[in-house]
């Protein structure tokens, strides 16, 4: 995992139900572990394979905040929040929350982080006095925040040299419709697809041509799934015509087939992605997981599930399939 170094950090309220943000005049006490432990983990949960990614744009609103108050930390977290809340506020029923807007460093490289936190309903106790003694209450609390192994339910991370961001939002209704605010109307800046969907279409896509050429379903969707690991692990992105021959091998007309319908959904060969998400992307590929009919659930890792001196699948002549694992020498079983 990266690690963070971070320089500066500010909370802000958004309570909807009584107007404006509370905006703070003072910056979080870094020298607390706990403070400084729970936003590091926030930032790391951000970049994942959900993450969408992007550059703003010279002329956008928020560039500009950036680099008129780059160096005026709590005035330039204002000014963001202000601009954030305009669009925010319109919606009828985006939640309360708190904003945590952050300066760090991965590598000497330096970032900004928008985060926001929606707040949840939780219980905790309260002590009061009465005439009659200590009372022990037991009380709902609406302001509670989510605690640090949790993603942020919305944020932006924002590389400082050259403006590229990593984004994750969500839909809230604005006049009767879902829209994604965050991105349009904050950052001005439509990102690119996630590699999750971009994976998801992939997947989609594959399915349906293997299907037209008779192909087993579970070994086109773990054929994807080891060609992703391999185009991430090699490229650092997602190369469809890579995958097409890793997945119909050589099925020349499908794998034309798979390009031009990718292709048409949008997906072409990408940009490298950032190397956070790459980090946390190749992990989670790489491992492929089947459940057969039976019950039996497999985890492989991905080298082994492209050894076949250590993983076979065999075609039955009663159309059923084998799974041989070889080369076994010990076995263990875990809680």
């Amino acid at each position: 995992m990266f690690t963070i170094y971070l320089k500066e950090a500010i909370l802000h309220i958004i309570d909807r139900q009584t107007g404006d943000p509370v905006l703070s005049e003072v910056p979080l006490d870094l020298a607390n572990d706990y403070i400084r432990e729970y936003i590091e983990k926030k930032i790391q949960k951000l970049s994942s394979p959900q993450t969408k990614a992007g550059m703003l744009a010279p002329d956008s609103a928020v560039a500009q905040l950036l680099n008129t108050y780059g160096e005026q930390f709590i005035e330039l977290s204002h000014h963001l929040v202000n601009k954030w809340y305009e669009a925010y506020q319109q919606s009828e029923e985006a939640p309360s929350c708190d904003i945590i807007i952050a300066k760090y460093e991965i590598d000497t490289i330096p970032y900004l982080a928008f985060l926001k936190i929606n707040f949840a309903e939780g219980y905790t106790h309260f002590v009061e006095s009465q005439d009659q003694g200590v009372e022990n209450k037991l009380i709902l609390h609406r302001a509670i925040l989510a605690n640090k192994s949790q993603k942020v339910d919305e944020g932006v991370l924002i590389q400082l040299l050259n403006y590229e961001f990593q984004l994750i939002e969500k839909k809230y209704l604005f006049s009767g419709e879902k829209k994604s605010y965050f991105s349009t109307a904050f950052i001005e800046q439509v990102p690119a697809a996630s590699l999750e969907e971009n994976v998801r279409v992939i997947k989609q896509v594959a399915s349906k041509i293997g299907k037209d050429f008779d192909e087993a379903n579970f070994q086109v969707v773990a054929d994807v799934k080891q060609a992703v690991a391999q185009s991430i692990e090699e490229n650092g992105y997602i190369e469809p015509e890579k995958i097409a021959k890793e997945v119909f091998k050589e099925n020349i007309t499908a794998q034309l087939a798979f390009q031009e319908q990718v292709a048409e959904k949008g997906i072409t060969s990408q940009v490298p992605m950032i190397s956070q998400v790459k980090e946390i992307s190749e992990k989670k590929y790489s491992k492929q997981k089947l459940v057969l009919s039976n019950g039996i659930e497999l985890i492989i890792p991905m080298d082994v599930y492209r050894d076949p001196s250590k993983l076979e699948f065999i075609n039955q002549p009663d159309g059923t399939i084998s799974v041989t694992i070889k080369n076994i020498e010990d076995i263990s079983a875990k809680l």
